[in-house]
């Protein structure tokens, strides 16, 4: 498999609209490249990571929820120590 290079602006046109950069412009066959990565990333398998990372989503959720109904410490410094 062929290596890709990061693609940078600076090695194709880019197309301003109202002063603010809108478009670049690049060859077909950076455009095919981009197209395979795209495609490989939309139809590619699940992993176990994956579930790792929902999971792990899920429990940050429930902690940020869990500390803002919690009482505020009254002396963080000590409570910080203690763990």
């Amino acid at each position: 498999m062929p290596q890709i290079k990061t693609i940078s602006q600076n090695q194709y046109p880019i197309i301003y609209e109202g002063g603010k950069e809108t478009a670049v412009v690049i060859d077909i066959e950076t455009f095919q490249q981009i197209n395979l990565i795209l495609e490989n990333l939309l139809n590619r398998e699940a992993e176990p990571e994956d579930e790792l990372i929902a999971a792990t989503h899920a429990l940050w959720q429930r902690m940020i929820q869990q500390a803002k109904t919690a009482e505020p410490a009254t002396d963080w410094v000590t409570e910080l120590y203690d763990l």
